[in-house]
């Protein structure tokens, strides 16, 4: 079966068109790529998952009959040698060299790929396939039904914004309503004084009173009325134009109301296939020994981050509980199996005080933190006290940083100590290995930031090399540990106090 790419968020062209490339070997070991390469002329190559960093590579090639390592990089999903991340693939990057050579990075590599190691694709990949297949049903259902949801919500949360608002219109419409009422009562009272005026309205009568009324003539009363009057009824007019706009408004809002209504209800049933659809998927997928956990991987980042994860746990060292936890171990003893060992190493012990204690390496320091036995399960510190077994927390921080209990520990449980014990040699090369690259990738980096500019074309323009052969000399414990806590990235220290708590 054709090894797997390194996980992407979704499915990803770009890693199904590495998968697919003759020349991809997969995860396969530095030690695995040169018996491959052994004994093939020079410009033969392969590609592998750099064990350094996920998603990196490194290209293996044969020059002056020995194995060149050089380390691919990825930036913004561009990939390429040095800081120069021009290719967007990296099949883009090695169709490239197979044509162009690679002088223009060493002078010394003045050759192309030309031989193609390929791996052999076995055609009982079939059952992996139905399951990648149903995994991507299982996606698409996911995210249609997702879709289908946000949309209904959005269309809910419309339509009881346009009863909201038509409730408010409503509300004014009484109110032009109650005015209107006002304003006609009003003019009526006007046009009936006018007409029928009252015996008083001219300032008619006797006595003193009536000397004063009489001043006021019955036609400046009637010109008072009749500009009153005129006044109401433009106001009126206007209230009126209001009102209709208004009237207008909530006819068209009624209209959106009851679309949305119709659009609601009509999603019902779709929504409900959609669900019964995915729930057809989990219910298939479990059937392949899925867990929910290892839905919601294939849901946020898709089947090659599954298999990639299963084919970690199945082949990692933490699942063997001999390997890690030794109970009749003192302090002392722990001390004693770690010294040498690398970051990460680790091992778990009983405590005589009750609880359990975790010692592991991390900068050539080893530290020993208590691991509380509670009722709602085992952690560091409340509320993380949540894990059944001691192999799950194991699990869990193999590939979680411990940092977060403690700013000192910027590491995992990388390796068991009896692992370490058993396999020094092997894991010594591999971090020699790791180490070589990071150092070769700083040295190109900082040669690549000396240049000078690129000269004209006619001109033999220099650059910074590429990583050559490197020495097998056999390095110290101590020079190991210092690189190998160099590589993990430490972010500053918090400012909060550590919820760690120190083993004796």
């Amino acid at each position: 079966m054709r090894p797997q790419a390194p996980a992407s968020v979704a499915r990803d062209s770009k890693k199904d068109e590495l998968r697919s490339a003759p020349w991809y070997w997969g995860s396969i070991s530095r030690e695995q790529a040169k018996n491959k390469l052994f004994g093939q002329p020079d410009g033969s190559f392969l590609v592998r998952d750099a064990q350094a960093k996920k998603g990196e590579y490194t290209l293996t090639l044969m020059k002056d009959g020995n194995e060149k390592l050089i380390k691919i990089c990825q930036i913004n999903d561009n990939y390429g040698f040095v800081e120069k991340f021009q290719f967007s693939s990296v099949v883009e990057m090695i169709n490239h060299y197979m044509t162009n050579s690679l002088k223009m990075y060493n002078k010394t590599l003045d050759i192309t790929l030309s031989n193609p190691i390929v791996c052999p694709f076995y055609e009982d990949a079939q059952p992996q396939g139905d399951l990648r297949l149903l995994c991507d049903a299982f996606v698409r259902c996911s995210q249609l039904l997702l879709q289908q949801e946000q949309a209904l919500d959005q269309k809910k949360k419309s339509f009881n914004a346009i009863r909201e608002e038509l409730a408010e219109k409503k509300l004014h419409q009484s109110v032009f309503g109650n005015a209107e009422n006002m304003f006609r009562s009003q003019i009526a009272s006007i046009e009936s004084f006018m007409n029928k005026p009252p015996v008083n309205a001219t300032g008619i009568g006797t006595g003193a009173g009536g000397a004063v009324g009489a001043q006021c003539s019955r036609q400046e009363v009637e010109q008072h009325m009749r500009e009153n009057l005129q006044r109401m009824n433009e106001h009126l007019k206007v209230m009126h134009a209001r009102m209709e706009r208004l009237n207008q408004e909530i006819k068209m809002r009624k209209e959106e109301e009851q679309l949305l209504e119709r659009q609601i209800n009509a999603s019902k049933p779709e929504l409900q296939e959609l669900q019964l659809c995915k729930d057809k998927h989990i219910e298939r997928l479990k059937g392949f020994g899925l867990t929910d956990d290892d839905l919601n991987v294939i849901l946020e980042k898709g089947f090659d981050e599954l298999q990639q994860n299963y084919e970690k746990a199945s082949n990692q060292p933490h699942r063997n509980e001999s390997l890690w936890l030794i109970k009749e171990a003192k302090r002392q003893d722990a001390e004693e199996m770690l010294s040498g060992a690398p970051t990460g190493t680790f091992l778990i012990r009983a405590r005589d005080a009750g609880h359990y204690a975790l010692s592991i390496v991390c900068k050539s320091v080893i530290h020993h933190c208590i691991i509380y036995e509670t009722e709602s399960g085992l952690g560091f510190a409340a509320p993380y006290n949540i894990y059944p077994t001691l192999k799950k927390l194991v699990e869990h921080y193999a590939t979680n940083s411990l940092e977060e209990h403690n700013d000192k520990l910027t590491t995992v449980l990388r390796i068991p100590v009896r692992y370490w014990l058993q396999n020094k040699q092997q894991l010594l090369e591999q971090l020699q290995e790791e180490l070589e690259l990071e150092q070769e990738q700083e040295r190109l980096a900082q040669e690549a930031a000396l240049m000078p500019p690129p000269l004209p074309p006619q001109a033999t323009a220099s650059s910074a090399p590429i990583p050559t052969t490197r020495s097998r000399e056999h390095r110290g414990h101590d020079s190991i540990d210092a690189s190998f806590s160099i590589e993990t990235e430490t972010p500053p220290a918090s400012i909060s106090p550590s919820n760690f708590s120190t083993s004796q």
